[in-house]
């Protein structure tokens, strides 16, 4: 560990909009009321703007008057260590970057991108959990955080493939769309490999895999790890490049929407003309361009609900298709939980927190939130378009012994297509 590799971090991200924003904080305390963390746990440590409390001491000590004062006065401490020690708990176990809080910001400040680069300090200063760097090392070494190589895939692939009996195009070149799926749908939930597939086929859609692209989740971007985000990007894109595509897909994964439709473009080149979308955009312009039909009603039995993943729905802006889709399927049993859309909860498992262990307490803890209002809607059914979100529920279904089933928004899609 190196706090001054840390502090190095803080000081060259502290422009001059992030001090703008940094200086709007009012410490009115609404973003602790938008946290999941601090709502399940009522732990103060867990408001959103103390999470950028070493941020904040960092700038004020190193480009204000009144900081400097106070550090020259013993009233503030400058940052060691154990605060590093301390801070890294909290970043990364109890936030997962779902940026609620800005929502709620009376001054308008971007918390969650404000944590984020708190992230990156931390890994500067090697401050990282263990089981999140060790992921993040897996991911560089053989491409995949789930140990997913180059022989892993193809098994994967050829399996899927054969069991589902869908065609799965790899490595065409010239074809207009490039799939790229997570490890976890890879790994954990096949048949979203298969339901997508069979979606885009039925559409006629030109498209294909790559074995070089084959990972679009980013651990590097979990651990604000900016050389390694980039990195794991650029696999993508070269990938892109390579087959000559028009548009890169992003399956059943927020964060790695998130990662390549918006952060891409701010911290590296990206290929021009091709565009990025997402799985659930995808269908919704297959809806309305006739290139797909769902039988209406086939998931009319039992109510269903459906969770608003926070990079898709609220950052990524597809509230409508999700609902568009189930209206169709379950036009008698769908049921809203509240609050919903932009103002969901989050699931508690997103932004690499359920990869770390010792974030299991505080991961199920806010995940009693969901537990609330899901038992409210009374739907024995929750569905949602990303994969992490899916794997966040499966886990706590399990551990909290839940009778409910968690479906996966493509596969719904899959099974009710009109042949």
């Amino acid at each position: 560990m190196d706090t001054q590799l840390a502090l190095n971090s803080f000081v060259k991200e502290t422009g001059g909009y992030v001090a703008s924003q940094l200086e709007a904080c009012t410490r009115c305390g609404m973003c602790a009321e938008a946290c999941h963390f601090y709502q399940a746990t009522g732990n103060a440590e867990y408001a959103p703007v103390w999470k950028i409390e070493l941020l904040k001491r960092a700038y004020e000590q190193r480009f204000t008057l009144v900081g400097k004062a106070k550090l020259a006065l013993g009233i503030d401490k400058p940052i060691r260590d154990d605060d590093l020690i301390h801070f890294s708990k909290i970043i990364y176990e109890a936030c997962t970057l779902c940026n609620k809080c800005s929502m709620v910001c009376p001054m308008g400040i971007q918390l969650g991108p404000l944590i984020h680069e708190v992230r990156t300090g931390f890994s500067e200063a090697r401050v990282v959990p263990d089981d999140l760097a060790a992921a993040v090392k897996k991911q560089l070494d053989e491409g995949s955080p789930l140990g997913v190589t180059d022989s892993v895939y193809d098994e994967r692939m050829e399996w899927v493939a054969d069991e589902w009996e869908v065609e799965l195009p790899m490595d065409v070149k010239g074809a207009d769309t490039l799939v790229v799926f997570s490890s976890i749908e890879v790994m954990k939930f096949p048949e979203n490999i298969a339901a997508i597939a069979k979606i885009l086929n039925t559409a006629g859609e030109k498209w294909t895999l790559s074995k070089k692209g084959r990972e679009v989740v980013n651990f590097g971007f979990f651990e604000g790890n900016t050389e390694l985000t980039k990195l794991f990007l650029k696999r993508i894109f070269d990938a892109a490049k390579e087959l000559g595509v028009k548009k890169i897909v992003v399956t059943e994964c927020g964060h790695a929407y998130d990662a390549m439709r918006w952060t891409s473009y701010n911290i590296m080149e990206v290929p021009a003309g091709i565009e990025i979308t997402h799985i659930v955009g995808l269908i919704g312009e297959y809806l309305h361009a006739g290139k797909i039909k769902l039988k209406e009603g086939s998931f009319n039995d039992g109510t269903i609900t459906f969770h608003d993943a926070c990079k898709i729905q609220r950052r990524g802006g597809h509230i409508q298709e999700p609902r568009e889709i189930l209206n169709i399927l379950a036009p008698k049993s769908f049921k809203e939980m509240s609050p919903n859309r932009e103002e969901s909860i989050c699931c508690g498992g997103g932004g690499g927190v359920i990869a770390i262990k010792e974030a299991d307490p505080v991961r199920y803890a806010a995940f009693e939130l969901k537990i609330d209002q899901i038992n409210k809607v009374g739907a024995k059914t929750v569905v949602m378009s990303c994969s992490n979100c899916r794997l966040q529920y499966t886990d706590c279904v399990q551990h909290f012994n839940l009778d409910w089933k968690v479906a996966g928004l493509s596969q719904m899609v899959a099974d009710a297509l009109v042949e």
